[in-house]
Order: C-alpha cells, then structure tokens, then sequence
C-alpha cells in the first residue's frame, strides 16, 4: 500500500466516523482518567524545545508533546512505542541498544536522537540507553524534532526525546490503579498515588510490573518493574525542594532477529527463537535526584537539580544468524557476553531573568552550566568467537559458547561541562526573536585492560547554538524561520575506541521554516514545517589512499512535516501526521573487496522517506469510546549500498472502552489488526520482527 492509498482509506474512514458522531454526540466528560483521549496537542503547552518556559507556539522549532494520560490510554507499552506516533519518529529498537534507538529527520540511533529524561542528559554507552522503561510513570513526553544540542549538548542532530515524570500532587490526592491481561499471559499491575501531606510536604509514588511469555515458540522471561516516588516541600510560597528517584528492572525478550531465506523473509521462521537457552537481556537502571526551585522575585527565578544515575547491564546471547538454503541449515555465531556497569553524577543549574522594556518589548535572559561525570566498566568475552549450527525444524537452542573468558575489557572515565544561554527578545504582540547558546567541554579517558598501550587521554568541544524569529500575524497563527547548529559524535562518545580516537565530532547546520495554526476555537491545531540538514565531518576513506579514513564524508537530510489534531464535536477526535524527506549520501565512500566504492546519492541505512500516522476516537455511545491508530513507514535499506531493500509497513491498531462510572472502566485493545508481518531492523542476513497480532484487556480504576 502507498502512503497515498494509505491516507485514502483512513480519511475515508474518518469521515464516515465523524458523519456518524454528530448524530450521536454526548457531554463531554471530565474524566480525563478514565477517557485519557480527550487531551490532544496543544500548541499552548509550555514544552522542553526551550528552557525559558516557551510554548510550543513560542518556540521556532518543531516540537510536540504526547500526554502521559492518552499515552497509557492507547495501551501503549512502551515510551518507543508511544513516540513512534510522533510526526516523522521511527523506531529502530533493538535488545543490543536497550530496544529504545528512534530515526527523526534522516538521522538514526543514540547518538543522532538523544533521550532526556525531566531534561538531563543520559550519557549513552556502547550505543545503549535502557531508561525509562514504562509509560505509567510519565506525565508526558515531548518530541524536539531537528538539531537540538543547544538544549543538551553533542547527539542530537535528528532530535530529543525529553520524558518528563510525574509530579508530586499538591492541591488534591489522586489514587489511580490498572489490572491488565493480554496475548502470550501477559499481566500487568499498577497503581499511583499522590497528593498533600500537610506541612508544605506532597508526595507522588507510581509503580508499574509487567510480565508475559513472549511471542515467539520459545517462552522466554519478559518481565518489566518500574517503579518512580517523589517528594515535595513547599519551603515558603517562593521555595520548593524536589526529592525523587526511579527504578527500573527489566528482562526483555532476547530475540534478536530472524534470519532471510536467499534474501527474503521466510514466513516458516516468523515464531522461532534462534537464541540459545541461557540466554539474557537484563537491565537495572535508578535515578535520584534532588531539584531546588526559588522564585526570588517577580523577574528572578532560580533552579538547580543534583542527581545520580545507576546503569547496571548484563548481555548473554547469540546474534547472528546465516540461513544456508543448500543444507537448511541455520549458522549461528557473535556469542556475546557484556556486562556494562555505568555511573552518571552530575548537576543542572540556570537562572532566569525576565525584564520588561517598555511599552510591549520585553526581554528574558536564562543563563545555566551542566558539569557530569560518568564512570564506565566494559566487561566482554571480546572478540566475540564461538559457532553453531542449527536446523530450524528440529530445533535445539544449545548453550552459551565461547573460547574466549568475559574479563573487564576496557573502562572509561569522562568528565563534561557546559556553559549555555537562551534568549526571546519580544519586540511587539506580533514579533519575537528567540536564540540560545551552548559551549560543552568534554574530557576522556580510556583505560584498557587488555592491552594498556590502547589507552588514550582525549578532549573535544562542542558549540551549538540557534537563533529564530517568531512572527503572529494572528493571535491563532505562528510563522517561524530558524537556523541551528549543533554536533554528534562519530560513535558514542563516552565509550569512543583507540581506532577513533583521532577524530572529533561531526558538526551539522538547519535551515527550518514552518507555521501553527489554531482554529475552530481551540478545537484543532495544525502545523507544517520544512528542513534542510547537512552533516559534516563522516569518517570516509581518502580517496587517494584506502588505508587511511578521514573525516571528509557529508550527508543531507530535507523534509516536510505536517500535523493535525481536531476535536470535532465532544465525541469525536482525529490526529494525523505525515513526513516526507529525502536523505543522501553526499561524500561518502566504502571499501569492498579492497577497493573504494562512492556511496554519494545513496540513501544511509535505516531511513524510510515516508512515514504516516493517523488516529480517532469516537465516543459513539455515552458509556463507549472507540478508536483506531494506523502507522505507515516507506521501505528502507539495509545497506549503504542500497542494494538490500526491506519492504515498508502499515500497522493499524483498534479498541475498545466502556467506561462504566467515573471511577471506572475497562478498555480492549487489538495491536495490528491484520497480523501484518514487518520489520523495524536489519542487517544482510536478518530481519528484526515487529509482534504479531495481540490483545489485551484493562481495568482502569480511580479512587
């Protein structure tokens, strides 16, 4: 199906629903709880594309934010799951990187889309970022879309995903709780609660366990607990002090990929597990922070948040896997073992200070520094032998195997800092230039166990910065123009090798123009937005000599983004969104069989040039709301060669809810309806699989 044919057959859809739900319209329902769908993008949420507290209709950037509430009410399982419905956001999870790796704007993984949580920095290590784990405890998510290092700093040229926890409770007492059952016994429970104590003291505490066998023929343990608690003293009306820490346990399902047939997908292996039987993906992750907010004076404002992150990581599997269809056979290798044991220390501070001018100008200055520390174990069975060779019909998973003994491979020691300042300059009612600065500083040290001469010292800095222009023609109209700069690493910086260690960072530069829109008072919101990206600086071998690589490689991304949200009537809601880009190669070469081959005009791995998404919700019924979300993602390559094609998807998703009181309701959901077979990862010999059709059953309470 075309993202054409596509978009047809959903607005075709749509409009039968909406025909439908003026004749059936209902009051709407203040329990945001139990319907969880009525809380669309607003453009007037203050959001994290800025750190002066701007709106999204604000900011010249391109940025929404998904509510915690319509997230869990979608049954999204997890926070990947939940941005991959964002407007160009593609998931490219797998076991090896924590199953959280996102693509935006052209550019793919951790170090070209970085994750924030409450907007701090999680260092990436070895490509892996492992927390958050369960949308239950997320008040929101908001998605920045292009360059975004003057927020955080190097890695972050695709965008950044900032998940914002929930929050203490301070003028009510909230009690929330889920029992769910679904496909394959999974069972999840949770509960929140929170509010007032007394004293100035709030308190907000979330837990959520899940559990299931998998979908694969294999049961394997696949089990999530998270849990998030926080408390809040009110010194005085101008002070408050934020105590909070987060923890996640998880075992994810160890599946790693389904090997082709010849090239293409055999639907006889779509259920197997071809991992051994001891295998593992288990991830221990806590976070404690303490955040200080002082509002000194009507113009002042202070913030502070010192905070510890705990990473523990332990890997133990088969990877990789080669069909032979001469012998039937399926060889196995990459035996790996890896343990990563991380510590992340660091401290966030700003200072804002709004001065008015006179007359309508108005000026608001945030000055603040991030200094972290992050300490870094690699732990491996490195270089990864061991070999076996299976029939995929007479199935025996075998144990672990490896010649070589897991020892402390290598560690690292990492220290960064950072000056940066923002700036909105409002000039009128109708016109305000917003820009910000950022100058990072990065030490590095890497002791390797093994053969001590492959350590090194290394610094690298890294400048971003972003200067736009905001123009309201209309109080219900925004058009924006920008331009950014900002850096990624050429791999992950914390843990950069000795073969890399001679390079810097990748500088990149955007061009973006777009406008927001309000209308039907309030009711509905669109937006449209055009890129240029350029990325500079891709390691790429010299031309007159292959056996030297140097950073000479370029490639561009440019694009159009569009989105929409209605809400109709009090009974029916759409949102659409729809991204068309063109990526490429545009110097950029690769040796093969020892010889240079140019890769410019290629499209770089992974990347689709179409993505779609579309959902509604209709509450047709006063006790019943259903919805339906579809997703469409354009064929990608495998390679950079551009010769391994894996086919594009569409997934539609449909539920249920009949809200039985305020206080209660119980919601089905169907994940891809039409048990359509497609994969969000690959490689040349495997693809990674997307679950199969699935249900579950929920019983939301509140109390």
């Amino acid at each position: 199906m075309t993202i054409s044919r596509f978009a047809l057959c959903a607005a075709t859809s749509l409009a039968a629903l909406s025909s439908a739900a003026h004749a059936a319209e209902a009051e709407p329902s203040d329990t945001i709880l139990v319907t969880g769908l009525r809380a669309e993008t607003s453009l007037d949420t203050v959001s994290s594309g800025s750190r002066l507290g701007l709106t999204v209709f604000e900011t010249p950037a391109s940025i929404e934010v998904l509510d915690g509430d319509a997230i869990r009410a979608r049954g999204d399982i997890s926070i990947q799951e939940a941005v991959s419905r964002a407007t160009g956001i593609t998931f490219q999870g797998s076991p090896g990187n924590g199953n959280t790796a996102l693509a935006a704007r052209g550019f793919s993984g951790h170090g070209s889309v970085q994750l924030l949580v409450d907007g701090m920095r999680l260092f990436v290590a070895s490509g892996t970022l492992t927390f958050p784990v369960d949308p239950w405890t997320v008040e929101r998510v908001d998605v920045l879309r292009g360059p975004s290092s003057v927020i955080s700093g190097e890695g972050a040229i695709g965008g950044a995903i900032n998940v914002i926890m929930k929050k203490p409770v301070t003028d009510r007492t909230v009690m929330q709780a889920r029992v769910a059952y679904g496909s394959d016994n999974a069972v999840q429970i949770a509960g929140d609660i929170g509010g007032p104590i007394g004293g100035g003291l709030s308190y907000r505490l979330t837990a959520s366990a899940t559990r299931s066998d998998g979908w694969l023929d294999r049961n394997s343990e696949n089990q999530n607990l998270a849990i998030s608690g926080a408390l809040r003293w009110d010194a005085t009306p101008t002070l408050s002090f934020t105590l909070a820490s987060d923890y996640g346990n998880v075992h994810i399902l160890p599946y790693f990929g389904t090997p082709l047939n010849d090239g293409r997908f055999d639907k006889r292996f779509r259920e197997i597990n071809f991992n051994i039987t001891d295998s593992e993906n288990h991830f221990r992750d806590s976070w404690t922070r303490l955040s200080t907010e002082w509002q000194a004076s009507d113009t002042v404002t202070l913030r502070n948040a010192a905070y510890y992150l705990q990473s523990n990581r332990d890997y133990l599997n088969a990877e990789n896997y080669r069909f032979s269809p001469a012998t039937g056979l399926v060889t196995r290798g990459d035996y790996l073992n890896i343990i990563h044991r991380q510590d992340q220390y660091g401290d966030h501070g700003d200072i804002t200070i709004r001065t008015p001018l006179g007359g309508s100008v108005e000026n608001s200055l945030l000055v603040g520094f991030d200094v972290n520390r992050i300490k870094f174990r690699h732990i491996n069975n490195s270089p990864y032998g061991g070999s076996s060779v299976v029939d995929p019909f007479d199935f025996d998973p075998g144990s672990f195997i490896s010649p070589v003994p897991t020892t402390l491979g290598f560690r690292t020691l990492t220290t960064q800092y950072s000056l940066f300042m923002e700036n909105q300059l409002k000039l009128s009612d109708w016109m305000s230039l917003v820009g910000g600065f950022r100058q990072d500083w990065y030490e590095l040290e890497r002791i390797d166990a093994r053969t001590p001469a492959n350590g090194f010292k290394r610094k690298y800095n890294s400048t971003s910065g972003r200067i736009g222009v905001v123009l309201n023609p209309t109080p219900d109209t925004s058009l924006y123009g920008s331009f950014t700069v900002g850096t990624d690493p050429i791999g992950t910086l914390i843990t950069t090798s000795n073969s890399q260690k001679d390079f810097g960072l990748s500088p990149a530069r955007q061009f973006e123009v777009g406008i927001k829109q309000r209308f039907l008072d309030g009711r509905g919101s669109a937006s449209i937005a055009l890129f240029d990206i350029e990325k500079r600086r891709l390691l790429s071998p010299d031309p007159d000599n292959r056996l030297i690589t140097q950073q000479i490689g370029r490639r561009t991304s440019k694009g159009i983004e569009a989105t929409l949200a209605l809400q109709l009537t009090d009974a029916f809601g759409i949102e659409a969104n729809g991204t068309v880009l063109k990526a490429r190669f545009k110097e950029f070469g690769e040796i093969v069989g020892g010889a240079i081959i140019d890769r410019a005009g290629n499209t770089p791995p992974g990347i689709p040039s179409k993505t779609a998404n579309i959902s509604a919700n209709w509450r047709f019924i006063e006790p019943l709301q259903a919805r339906v979300s579809a997703r469409f993602v354009d064929k990608r390559w495998s390679n950079n060669a551009n010769t391994l094609r894996v086919p594009g998807y569409e997934v539609v998703d449909v539920g249920l809810r009949w809200t039985i009181s305020d206080k209660v309701a119980v919601d089905g959901r169907v994940s891809n309806v039409f048990d359509k077979i497609y994969s969000t990862g690959s490689n040349s010999s495997q693809w990674l699989l997307g679950a199969p059709r699935r249900f579950d059953v929920r019983l939301d309470m509140s109390l």
